[in-house]
């Protein structure tokens, strides 16, 4: 898992995934237990494309 955040951390790419109502949210936005209660698929998008997520 550090090797990833250290990979991601200033790079211009982020990790977004898609929750059970279909709304596409970052990664780190809530809590593990929701997070994985919720999700249904992951997504690494280009920082800029991920802007209002």
């Amino acid at each position: 898992e550090s090797k990833l955040k250290d990979f991601l951390h200033g790079s211009e790419y982020v990790v977004t995934y898609e929750d059970k109502d279909g709304d596409w949210m970052l990664v780190g936005d809530v809590p593990w237990d929701m997070f994985t209660d919720t999700c249904k698929r992951l997504k690494i998008m280009k920082g800029s494309d991920a802007i209002g997520l």
